[in-house]
C-alpha cells in the first residue's frame, strides 16, 4: 500500500507547492498551501510510524493540521466587512489554542487531541458557512464553479476528518488518508480557480503543465527507490528515502522558476541588465500557459 501513499503524497504536496509558487505573498494562498502541505507531511509520517501505539495522539494533531489551515484560508474568503476582524480571532485566539492542545495530544494525552478536532471541525465548518455568504456576488461561472468545489470539499474533508477521530475504521488507514487527500484536492482546485479568477489568468492549461511534468520528474527519480523498495521490502530508511526523491523532484519542477531567478541574481550580479532580461522573457514564457479565455478550469465558449 506503499504506493497508494505515495500517490496521495505526490498529488498533495504538488498541488500545496503549486499554490504556493503562485503567490507567497497572498494569505489565501499561504494558508492552503500550508494544509496540503502539512497533509503530505502526515501521509509520510503515518507511512513511518505504522501502527505504533504512540503515534495515535501525533496522527490526531497531524490530520487536525490540514483542517484548521483551510479554515484559515476560508476566513479570507468571507465578507468584506468581516475578514479582518475574523481573522485577527483566528491568528490571535484560535491558532495560538490549538497550539497549545496540539503539544499535549502529541504527546500521548488524546482528550486534548479530541478537543483539538473539535475545535478545528467547529471552525472549517464555521468559515465555510460564513463563506457562502459570498455566493450572491460569486455570480461568473468560474466563480460559481470554485464555491461548489470548495462546499464540496470542506463537507467530505469535515466527515472524513471526524471519522478518524472518532476511530471509526470505514476504511484502512492508508485509504482512508487517500480519501482525506482527494478532498483537500477539490478545496485546493477551488482555491486555485478563484486566484485565477482575481489575476484575470487562465488555470487549466498551466495547471495540467505543471502536473505531467511534476508527475514524470517525479517518477523518474522516485521510480529509482521504488525499486529499492519492490526488491529489498518497506524499510523505514528504504520509504523515507522513496518519498524524499518524490518530494525533491516536485519541489525543483514545482518551484523551478524562483530558483531559477535566485541562481541569475547570483551567478549575474555584475551584469543586472542580462538578469533583468532573463527573468522578464522567463516571466514572458510563463505567462502564454496563463493567457487564454478562461479565468478558471474550464474554457469559456
Amino acid at each position: 500500500m506503499v504506493w497508494v501513499s505515495a500517490a496521495a503524497f505526490g498529488v498533495a504536496w504538488w498541488l500545496g507547492l503549486y499554490l504556493l509558487a503562485r503567490d507567497p505573498r497572498k494569505p489565501l494562498l499561504r494558508r492552503a498551501a500550508a494544509g496540503l502541505l502539512a497533509f503530505a507531511g502526515a501521509v509520510v509520517a503515518d507511512r513511518l510510524a505504522g501502527a505504533d501505539p504512540w503515534f495515535g495522539g501525533a496522527r490526531i494533531v497531524l490530520v487536525c493540521a490540514p483542517v484548521l489551515a483551510f479554515s484559515g484560508a476560508f476566513v479570507r474568503l468571507l465578507p468584506r466587512g468581516a475578514v479582518e476582524r475574523v481573522d485577527r480571532w483566528w491568528r490571535v485566539g484560535l491558532l495560538p489554542l490549538c497550539a497549545l492542545l496540539a503539544m499535549p495530544a502529541a504527546g500521548g494525552f488524546l482528550p486534548a487531541g479530541y478537543l483539538l478536532g473539535a475545535l478545528t471541525l467547529l471552525a472549517l465548518l464555521g468559515t465555510m458557512l460564513g463563506m457562502l455568504g459570498q455566493h450572491a456576488e460569486w455570480s461568473e461561472d468560474s466563480r460559481r464553479s470554485a464555491a461548489g468545489l470548495l462546499t464540496v470539499g470542506a463537507l467530505l474533508l469535515g466527515l472524513s476528518t471526524a471519522l478518524i477521530l472518532l476511530g471509526l475504521n470505514v476504511l484502512p488507514r492508508t485509504a482512508m488518508l487517500s480519501v482525506i487527500a482527494a478532498d483537500l484536492v477539490v478545496l485546493g482546485l477551488g482555491i486555485a480557480v478563484l486566484d485565477a479568477y482575481d489575476e484575470g489568468e487562465g488555470l487549466r492549461a498551466d495547471m495540467i503543465h505543471s502536473l505531467v511534468v511534476s508527475g514524470a520528474t517525479a517518477a523518474v527519480f522516485g521510480g529509482q527507490a521504488a525499486l529499492a523498495l519492490t526488491l529489498v521490502g518497506e524499510r523505514p530508511v528504504l520509504v523515507a528515502l522513496f518519498f524524499g526523491a518524490v518530494a525533491a523532484a516536485i519541489t525543483l519542477q514545482v518551484l523551478n522558476r524562483l530558483l531559477q531567478v535566485g541562481a541569475d541574481r547570483v551567478a549575474f550580479a555584475s551584469d543586472p541588465q542580462l538578469c533583468a532580461a532573463r527573468i522578464e522573457l522567463r516571466s514572458a514564457t510563463e505567462a502564454l500557459l496563463r493567457k487564454g479565455s478562461d479565468n478558471g478550469l474550464h474554457t469559456g465558449g
